[in-house]
C-alpha cells in the first residue's frame, strides 16, 4: 500500500480537479449569459431614456411656441415663426426634425415652416381632411374649443417622413379661434437613440403605439397612405426573433401610449474555445500528470546513483579548488618578487646615479629607473587584481604619472592633470606594460622640455576605443616638438622607444604640429577588454 501511496493521492487531485473544473466552466457560462442579458438591458434602456429626455424637450419647445404666439399682438406670420423657431433651436439637436403647420378652422393648411425653409412639399391651400382619418379631424375639432396641448399618434407626413405631431387651439389678438397649430417632430429624432454606436448591427427594437400600431423611423403602419417611399433596414418584422427574447419597457407621452420591445438580433452563443481550451487543459495536465508519475518512478532509481556521483564531483571540485587556490597563491608571489626585484634593481639604479657627475649620465640612469618602476608598477597592479591578469588602465595612469612628477618634476613643478578614460577600461598585462612605457616616456619628455616653474603647466590624456583599435591622445601645454619632428628618424632613445612599443602594439603613431598633441593607435595585445 506504502508503495502506491503518490498513486493515490494523484487520483484523488485529478477528481477534485475535475470537479473544480466544471464548477468554473458552469460559472463562466453563467457569466457570459449574465453579460448578455446586461448589455441588452443597457442598450434599451439608455434608448428607453434618451426618448424620454428628446419627447421631453419637444414638449418644452411646442409649449414655447404656444406662449409666443399666444402673446404676440397680432397673429404671427410664417416668417416670424421661422425667425422664432431659429432663435429656440440654435442650442437645440432637432436640426430639419421640426416642422409647425398652422391649420385653419376648416382644415386648410394656412402656411408649413421649417427652420431653414417655409412650405418646403406646397401643402398651403391643401385641406388636411384630404389625408387624415375622419375620427382625427373630429379630434381636431374638438382640440380647437380647449385650451390644452394635445399629443396625437404619429402620422405618416406628405413631407415623406413620419412625425409626432403636437397640437393646440389657435387664437388671434383678439382671442378669437382661427384654427389650430401642428408643431410635428420627426420619429428619428426619437428613435434613432436606439441605433447609435453601430449598434444595429447587434439589436432589433421594436415600437408599437397604443398596443397594436406598429412604428419604424421611416413610417406609421396605421392604415393611412405612407408618402415616404424609404423604408427602416431595421424594422423588427424584418428578423425572426421570438416574443420570449425582448424585453419591454412603455411610456406614457402625455397620453399616447409608446410600447418598446428590444431584442439581440441572433442570440449570442458562449465561446466554446474557452471551454474546449478547459477541457484539453485539463486532459494535457492528466497526461502530464501520469508521465511525471512514471517519472518519479524511474528517477526515484537513478537518485542513489547520482547522489553517489555527485559526492564523488564534490571531492574532485574540493581538490580542483584547493589547487587553484594555491597556483592563485604562487602567481600572487610571482608577481610580488617581480615588482621586489624591479624595486630593487631601481634603487641599484638611484644608488649609482649618485657615483656620476656626468649629468647625461645621471639622467640616462633616472630614465632607466622611471621605465623599470613604470613595469614594476604593473606586477603590482597584478598583484592586487581579483583576475592576476588584468589591470584597470585609468587608475594604472593616474598612480605612474604621480611616480614621474614625483621624480622628474619634485616640488618644483605644479602640472595639472586631465585624464579621460572609462574607470572600467582594463587591459592585460602586456598590454599595459607597454602602454606604460609609453606615457611615461611622453610624460617625462614633458617635464624635461614643455614644463617650467613659473607657467600652469596641463597633461591631457584620453583613451577610447574607435570600432576594434583603441585611440591615445597626449597633449600638454608647452612649445611642442619641432615643425620637422620624425619619430622614424629621432635620435631620442625616449621616442624610439615609444615607435618601437607602438609597433609592438600592432599601431601607429602621429604627431599633430597644429594642436601639439601626439595620437597613437593600438591594439591590445590580448582581448581582455571589459568596458
Amino acid at each position: 500500500m506504502k508503495h502506491f501511496k503518490y498513486h493515490i493521492i494523484l487520483i484523488i487531485a485529478l477528481s477534485i480537479g475535475a470537479i473544480v473544473l466544471q464548477h468554473l466552466i458552469n460559472s463562466y457560462s453563467h457569466t457570459e449569459k449574465q453579460k448578455q442579458t446586461n448589455l441588452l438591458n443597457k442598450v434599451h434602456f439608455e434608448g428607453v431614456s434618451n426618448a424620454k429626455a428628446g419627447i421631453g424637450n419637444y414638449a418644452t419647445l411646442v409649449s414655447s411656441i404656444r406662449g409666443y404666439i399666444k402673446n404676440s399682438e397680432e397673429f404671427p406670420k410664417e416668417e416670424q415663426i421661422q425667425n422664432y423657431m431659429d432663435d429656440l433651436l440654435r442650442d437645440l439637436k432637432f436640426h430639419d426634425s421640426l416642422l409647425i403647420n398652422y391649420v385653419d378652422e376648416d382644415h386648410i393648411i394656412k402656411y408649413v415652416v421649417t427652420p431653414n425653409q417655409i412650405d418646403p412639399s406646397n401643402l398651403k391651400g391643401i385641406s388636411a381632411k384630404e389625408f387624415r382619418p375622419e375620427e382625427e379631424i373630429e379630434k381636431l375639432n374638438d382640440l380647437m374649443l380647449q385650451d390644452s396641448i394635445s399629443l396625437f399618434a404619429p402620422i405618416n407626413l406628405k413631407e415623406g417622413w413620419v412625425g409626432f405631431p403636437f397640437n393646440f387651439s389657435a387664437k388671434n389678438y383678439e382671442n378669437e379661434i382661427v384654427g389650430y397649430i401642428s408643431p410635428i417632430l420627426d420619429a428619428k429624432y426619437l428613435l434613432n437613440a436606439f441605433y447609435e454606436k453601430d449598434r444595429e448591427h447587434q439589436f432589433v427594437h421594436k415600437f408599437t403605439i397604443n398596443d397594436s400600431i406598429d412604428l419604424s423611423r421611416e413610417a406609421v403602419y396605421d392604415g393611412t397612405m405612407i408618402h415616404n417611399k424609404r423604408r427602416d433596414p431595421e424594422f423588427y418584422k424584418n428578423f425572426d426573433q421570438t416574443e420570449k427574447n425582448y424585453i419591454t419597457s412603455n411610456i406614457n407621452l402625455y397620453g399616447l401610449n409608446l410600447n418598446i420591445t428590444s431584442a439581440y438580433k441572433k442570440m449570442p452563443t458562449l465561446d466554446k474555445a474557452f471551454i474546449n481550451l478547459s477541457y484539453l487543459w485539463y486532459a494535457l495536465l492528466m497526461l502530464f500528470s501520469i508521465i511525471l508519475m512514471f517519472q518519479l518512478s524511474k528517477n526515484k532509481k537513478l537518485n542513489s546513483g547520482l547522489r553517489l556521483a555527485n559526492e564523488e564531483i564534490e571531492l574532485k571540485n574540493k581538490a580542483l579548488e584547493d589547487s587553484l587556490s594555491k597556483k592563485q597563491t604562487l602567481i600572487k608571489e610571482i608577481h610580488h618578487r617581480v615588482k621586489n626585484n624591479m624595486q630593487m634593481i631601481s634603487g641599484l639604479l638611484e644608488l649609482q646615479e649618485d657615483e656620476y657627475q656626468d649629468k647625461k649620465v645621471i639622467r640616462a640612469l633616472e630614465e632607466s629607473r622611471n621605465r623599470i618602476q613604470s613595469m614594476s608598477l604593473v606586477h603590482e597592479k597584478l598583484y592586487g587584481s581579483a583576475s592576476l591578469s588584468d589591470v584597470k588602465t585609468k587608475e594604472y595612469i593616474v598612480q605612474l604619472i604621480a611616480f614621474v612628477e614625483n621624480t622628474v618634476g619634485g616640488n618644483k613643478i605644479y602640472v595639472a592633470k586631465e585624464i579621460d578614460v572609462d574607470n572600467d577600461l582594463i587591459f592585460d598585462a602586456d598590454t599595459t606594460a607597454n602602454l606604460g612605457l609609453i606615457i611615461n616616456e611622453l610624460v617625462t619628455n614633458s617635464f624635461k622640455y614643455a614644463f617650467n616653474e613659473k607657467d600652469l603647466n596641463k597633461i591631457t590624456i584620453s583613451i577610447f576605443k574607435e570600432g576594434n583599435i583603441y585611440k591615445l591622445i597626449y597633449l600638454d601645454n608647452g612649445n611642442g616638438v619641432r615643425k620637422d619632428f620624425d619619430f622614424e628618424s629621432s635620435n631620442s632613445l625616449g621616442m624610439k622607444l615609444v615607435y618601437v612599443l607602438t609597433e609592438q602594439l600592432k599601431g601607429r603613431i602621429k604627431y599633430d604640429n597644429d594642436k601639439d598633441t601626439f595620437i597613437i593607435y593600438f591594439k591590445s595585445m590580448e582581448k581582455s577588454f571589459k568596458g
